[in-house]
């Protein structure tokens, strides 16, 4: 199966979820965004400093939003299998957001474009932090697909071990 039928095949099952997504990530970048102005006018920090404190603070709601809301997930958190690898993905967000929000913030004192390069790097890898919460995270299994419950570890007996996915 392509990849362009794929991903119509996906967005055809999942519109709900997508949409959950969208919102939760619009919720996201405005509470982040604004953080960040609130920093970097207001506050006077630096760029990466007000990026980083506006990540920090934007991430912890954005992680219940999706893990609760986006993908029902209400089993015990998992931190080894599902808050730290969240958290390595919310990062390489983090460190294309700060490489380009420091290379801004050198080249003009201007909010605006400080908000331009965030959320231009944030939303380079939106589509991967998608892709990484559904099928390693958070998404359920989908029918027929054996590679799920090869990670969910079945057993001889049919029992699912709670193992690394």
């Amino acid at each position: 199966m392509s990849l362009l039928v794929s991903a119509r095949a996906h967005v055809t099952d999942n519109w709900q979820r997508l949409l959950r997504y969208c919102g939760t990530s619009a919720v996201g970048v405005v509470l982040g965004q604004t953080i960040l102005r609130v920093c970097y006018d207001l506050l006077g920090w630096s760029g990466l400093v007000s990026n980083l404190v506006a990540f920090i603070i934007a991430n912890i709601p954005v992680y219940f939003l999706y893990r609760g809301w986006v993908w029902d997930s209400d089993g015990p958190t998992r931190w080894g299998r599902v808050v730290l690898p969240f958290w390595l993905v919310s990062l390489a967000g983090l460190a294309l957001s700060s490489l380009a929000v420091g290379l801004v913030d050198a080249a003009t004192d201007n909010g605006w474009y400080i908000t331009a390069a965030s959320v231009g790097a944030f939303g380079t890898v939106w589509l991967v932090k998608y892709a990484v919460c559904d099928r390693y995270l958070f998404g359920a299994p989908l029918e027929g697909d054996e590679s799920k419950q090869i990670f969910l570890g079945t057993a001889n007996d049919g029992s699912q071990s709670a193992g690394v996915r």
